[in-house]
């Protein structure tokens, strides 16, 4: 996958051009320069680093162990990450645009 397609996947499920360029340059430090989750993730949900209950949730919605599509990651993170992290959530539609790697991405919390 491009980082344009995932942009544009991104840009579908609501984002903003800048975060979902933002969200985009992360995922590439998550699932690398081809963008490729199912490549550089044992368990194909590579797009965004996801870990724990986030993975776990991700692969029961999507009913497989393995590879999940760009399409169903992008729709699932649009959906948990304001409801998961609703302050950076804000932050960032706002215009923060490193508070979507900090929050989510690093973990540093709400």
């Amino acid at each position: 996958m491009t980082a344009p397609a995932l942009i544009a996947l991104l840009i579908g499920a609501g984002f903003a051009q800048p975060q979902a360029e933002a969200i985009a340059a992360y995922s590439q430090t998550q699932a690398g320069p081809e963008i490729d989750p199912c490549a550089s993730s044992w368990m194909g949900d590579g797009l965004f680093g996801l870990t724990r209950e986030l993975r776990r949730d991700l692969h029961v919605e999507a009913g497989t162990r393995g590879c999940v599509s760009p399409q169903e990651q992008v729709a699932y993170v649009a959906r948990v990450w304001p409801q998961y992290y609703p302050h950076c959530a804000a932050r960032f539609a706002a215009g923060d645009l490193r508070a979507f790697r900090r929050c989510f991405g690093l973990g540093e919390g709400d």
